[in-house]
């Protein structure tokens, strides 16, 4: 799955993060990216609250991209768009 994410909402996620992290390259979103994912809520069973994946995948990341001037297109495991989408409208 294919988002977008503008420099605002990086830094939004970058929040809920216990330290501090610098955006400036597509490299470094994949890594806050990963970051966020540790902390998605996997049930016991491994199972995401937020569909029926089967086991907590390896990777969550697959790609990154600059789309234009502190924008980024992400490919991302759907589970982990669901999650960003919950922590983005939170507040």
């Amino acid at each position: 799955m294919r988002i977008k994410l503008s420099i605002d909402q990086l830094k939004s996620l970058t929040q809920k993060l216990p330290f501090e992290v610098i955006i400036e390259q597509p490299r470094d979103v994949r890594g806050l990216l990963d970051l966020v994912g540790q902390e998605m809520p996997w049930d016991e069973t491994g199972l995401s609250k937020f569909g029926e994946t089967i086991k907590k995948p390896a990777r969550l990341t697959f790609n990154v991209e600059a789309a234009g001037e502190n924008v980024f297109v992400c490919d991302l495991h759907p589970a982990l768009v669901q999650y960003i989408y919950t922590l983005l409208t939170s507040k």
